[in-house]
């Protein structure tokens, strides 16, 4: 690598840090304010709170890489042209397609970095996420049962138990249930006892009743169990263990979905596909738009008044680009076969950039070739 290259690569890589930093705090901090008083508020500690929050690290970092790229790239750029140095590659004979390359380099950098995040760090983060709140459903559901006490784990649950024994078995407990649509279930039993496993917590319920009132035909339904299993991790969850979903799928697999995957996910086939299609999109955005940055600043000539335009011109270009990227996914969502689609914003960005820097390059040598003409014409 060649010294200028060398010398761009790292002017780009400290603001780089500096906007990771600011924006991944940003919205890391976002995230944690609304988890503090859910997570506190149950009774979880300090260590539970950050064990949880760090696992959506990942998630924020593939989030904003492509923004931070591009604002690094920005940065960068104006400051080349606000300090001449620019104009002084372009003197010393760089054309704009060489000195295009540390970006490029830079963005290949960034893009290797998004695309391990995007096909491993992500789903097996939000795979850890979700286990781990199971885990704290768990102790939510163990707080749940207070003897005497009626409890109201969610708006259309009430639970209640009259006195919890030595040996930790329940005593005369009484469970209503609203949250299945137009009925209303009433769990009573004689005792009880709370099992944990791996994933979840269940009660089980001896000797007891449960009432199905259906509202729609004014039913009521009762039947007596001598032994019942009640989901009780459901009641802190306010769902029950869910189904598998596509992004517990890895890239490979999403490509080419089997029978079964579309049967325990209830997904069709473009889905599949339009989420392997994103996770290798996603990391392109990372290469695609310092590129857009540099080409579009290497349009402006040097002035005092500095690449403003230019500048609005670069934000401009990429909020298109990001606008237009929506309905594509729509389309690549509904219709199969064509989720190649998601992929026109990024190349629609590379012929912009080789348009730009084409358009920045005929400038040059027409500029040098009226140089030329002046000094012949002087002599």
């Amino acid at each position: 690598m060649a010294k200028i290259d060398r010398y761009i690569l790292s002017q780009l890589m400290g603001p780089f840090a500096i906007f990771s930093l600011i924006l991944i705090g940003i919205y890391w901090v976002a995230r944690a304010i609304g988890l503090f008083d859910t997570l506190i508020g149950d009774g979880q500690s300090i260590g539970v709170f950050v064990g949880i929050i760090t696992l959506f690290l990942p998630q924020v970092v593939a989030i904003v890489l492509p923004v931070v790229s591009f604002a690094a790239a920005i940065y960068v750029s104006n400051r080349l042209h606000s300090e001449s140095e620019m104009v002084i590659f372009q003197a010393a004979g760089f054309t704009p397609y060489r000195l295009a390359r540390p970006f490029l380099v830079f963005g290949l950098l960034v893009a290797t970095l998004a695309s391990a995040l995007s096909h491993y760090l992500v789903p097996a983060s939000i795979a850890r996420l979700e286990q781990r709140q199971r885990e704290v459903s768990q102790d939510v559901a163990t707080r749940l049962i207070v003897g005497g006490k009626f409890v109201h784990p969610s708006q259309d649950v009430t639970f209640f138990v009259r006195k919890v024994s030595k040996d930790g078995s329940l005593v005369d407990i009484f469970l209503f249930d609203q949250r299945p649509d137009q009925r209303d279930i009433t769990y009573t039993a004689h005792k009880a006892v709370l099992l944990k496993s791996d994933d979840n917590a269940r009660l089980v319920m001896f000797d007891g009743l449960i009432q199905t009132f259906d509202a729609k035909n004014l039913l009521l339904t009762k039947i007596q169990f001598d032994q019942f299993v009640f989901d009780i991790g459901s009641l802190a969850t306010g769902s029950d263990a869910r189904p598998p979903k596509i992004r517990d799928y890895s890239t490979l697999a999403s490509l080419f979905p089997t029978p079964k995957m579309l049967k325990d996910t209830s997904a069709s086939a473009a889905q599949f596909r339009l989420q392997a299609f994103l996770r290798l999109e996603q990391p392109l955005q990372s290469l695609v738009y310092p590129l857009i940055a540099m080409a579009v600043l290497m349009l402006g000539n040097f002035s005092r008044f500095g690449v403003f335009r230019q500048i609005m011109g670069a934000i401009a270009l990429v909020v298109t680009l990001s606008i237009l990227a929506v309905p594509l996914r729509d389309v690549a969502a509904n219709r199969s076969g064509l989720q190649w689609v998601v992929f026109i914003p990024d190349i629609l960005g590379l012929l912009a950039v080789y348009v730009m820097l084409r358009r920045s390059a005929g400038r040059k040598t027409a500029r040098a070739r009226d140089i030329g003409l002046a000094v012949g014409a002087a002599t």
